[in-house]
């Protein structure tokens, strides 16, 4: 791929997704699309430039879909949901009316789901505990189509859950057989408290309910140039309750992006009141 041609994808992606990719990253752009190159008969990367810039713009989600990091696990980075749980759900419902009336949570970048169904076993158990209970709502978003498609089917190895508690396991799964040996799937109680949809962050409008009380955006800002991290962070903060959360990964940082947010340490950020 010669240095024009791979700024020009650069250009593309980063336009439709605002992903930004460095030189460095040719080889890793080269091995995630030379498999479509193949798919489409096209000769040389040229090629396939020409077609992404089709009017239809069909191609370009696929591009994106093969472009997208799509790593996550359940309970990833689990001090964030051992938080909500010890104290800061009970701030939210002591302050919060709309809270009390149905706790709203977006997992922004839900890759195949296990973000948003782990939220919803912390959810799920916490309600479990309150008096007269707690009505609550997650809604799941990602770039890539292929991603939400996973999480909406919600078929998960066994081998991947690692999960705390022995017991979640029968609580929230239900485990596969035959040609599904080996698999399981999220419980239908759960799934009915989880949407999910395919979702730019960086579309004009946000067409999710609001405001959201809890937001987890973790492990993406990383991907963006600081401009648009920085947009990013002012767009979630407005989607947020004040005295809502923002949950940021461990490879991500706010230090040098302006912000109005509280600091909780361990990536977590309060919108202040």
């Amino acid at each position: 791929m010669s240095a024009k041609t791979f700024q020009d994808l650069c250009g593309l992606i980063h336009r439709h997704s605002r992903i930004h990719l460095v030189p460095s990253k040719l080889s890793l752009l080269t091995s995630r699309l030379s498999r479509r190159l193949r798919e489409l008969e096209l000769a040389s990367w040229e090629d396939y430039l020409a077609w992404l810039q089709h009017p239809s713009g069909q191609e370009i989600g696929t591009l994106i879909d093969l472009v997208s990091t799509n790593h996550t696990h359940f309970f990833r980075e689990a001090e964030h949901f051992d938080a909500l749980s010890s104290h800061l759900l009970d701030e939210l419902l002591l302050h919060s009316p709309t809270a009390r009336q149905g706790l709203r949570c977006w997992s922004a970048a839900s890759s195949s789901g296990e973000e948003a169904f782990t939220l919803a076993m912390v959810l799920s158990e916490y309600a479990a505990q309150k008096t007269g209970g707690l009505r609550w709502q997650i809604l799941g978003t990602d770039i890539s189509s292929r991603a939400i498609e996973k999480a909406r089917q919600a078929v998960y190895p066994m081998e991947r859950l690692g999960l705390p508690e022995p017991s979640f396991l029968p609580k929230y799964f239900q485990k596969g057989s035959g040609p599904f040996e080996g698999f399981c799937k999220v419980k239908h109680e759960l799934q009915s408290k989880v949407q999910f949809e395919q979702m730019n962050l960086f579309d004009p409008v946000y067409r999710i309910p609001m405001p959201q009380h809890v937001v987890f955006c973790r492990n993406v800002l990383i991907y963006f140039d600081p401009p648009s991290q920085a947009q990013l962070i002012e767009r979630l903060h407005n989607v947020l309750e004040p005295g809502g959360f923002l949950m940021v990964g461990h490879s991500d940082s706010l230090l040098r992006i302006p912000h109005a947010f509280k600091s909780l340490g361990n990536g977590i950020y309060q919108r202040k009141t």
